[in-house]
């Protein structure tokens, strides 16, 4: 969602639907309830209790709406103050899924009914999956899990290797055999799973996150204090020419251009 300019506005909602929302950048302070709030807080509609925004300049951020019928499912509960501070690796993680999932959705216009239900469907699952590690302080810090849902054993291979890779136990160079193995299955298993569910193989999945992981870093890097190549390496690229070609063809313009644009 992106705001403009300067102003207040105030929210509650009344519906058993969970709302869920967090800063990605801002030109501006943002306050809610009179505080400050940092990339790392997060926000929850709590049923019957007003929220509101201050914001001093416009302000990029996500927002998730669960149904009350999922939520309902799951059994989530949310409780306590609706701003809370959470953790920015499984911030980081929230942002990414969901900018993969739209990319995604962009491309499947193309795809039968019977398999864009799958594909989506997997998508979701990986969203909730994330989601659910974000809304542990509302929670009472217990671990929750998507125990409601029936996950297929393809969605349990591919959410274990995302697992993997938002850990950082994956390589920079990740052979297909290497993650198979790390996850104790076949490699035509690993790879049919990502690919008969999310239409693109294991190595893409990754070097689709990555490239993700390394816009946000560039976009919040200071021109003057770091490089491309610094950020690239970070991220697990190597290869600057190929990644140049990548980069542009998947976001419209070069690392650079993402670098030195004003935030």
């Amino acid at each position: 969602m992106k705001s403009e300019g300067r102003q207040l506005w105030r929210d509650t909602v009344q519906d058993g639907c969970l709302h869920f929302g967090y800063m990605i950048e801002s030109e501006g302070l943002v306050r809610s309830a009179g505080l400050e709030v940092n990339p790392a807080d997060a926000l929850v509609w709590i049923p019957e209790k007003e929220v509101d925004y201050l914001l001093e300049g416009p302000l990029f951020s996500l927002e998730f709406t669960v149904s009350e019928e999922l939520v309902a499912e799951l059994g989530w509960k949310p409780k306590g103050a609706p701003l809370q501070k959470v953790s920015e690796t499984h911030l980081s993680r929230l942002t990414h899924v969901a900018q993969m999932a739209s990319a995604w959705l962009d491309t499947a216009v193309d795809l039968d009914n019977q398999t864009f239900e799958i594909r989506l469907n997997v998508w979701r699952d990986l969203l909730l999956d994330s989601l659910a590690k974000v809304l542990q302080p509302w929670f009472q810090n217990s671990d929750l899990e998507l125990s409601a849902l029936r996950a297929s054993n393809q969605y349990d291979i591919i959410r274990s290797a995302e697992v993997l890779f938002s850990n950082g136990e994956i390589e920079n160079s990740p052979d297909a055999s290497v993650i198979a193995a790390d996850l104790g299955i076949s490699r035509r298993k690993l790879y049919y799973a990502f690919q008969n569910t999310l239409g693109i193989g294991p190595r893409r999945f990754i070097e689709l996150k990555r490239l993700h992981q390394l816009r946000r870093d560039l976009r919040f890097a200071h021109r003057d204090e770091t490089s491309v190549t610094e950020l690239a390496y970070k991220n697990g690229f190597t290869q600057l020419g190929r990644l140049s070609g990548l980069y542009k063809q998947h976001f419209g313009e070069g690392p650079r251009e993402t670098l030195v644009r004003p935030t």
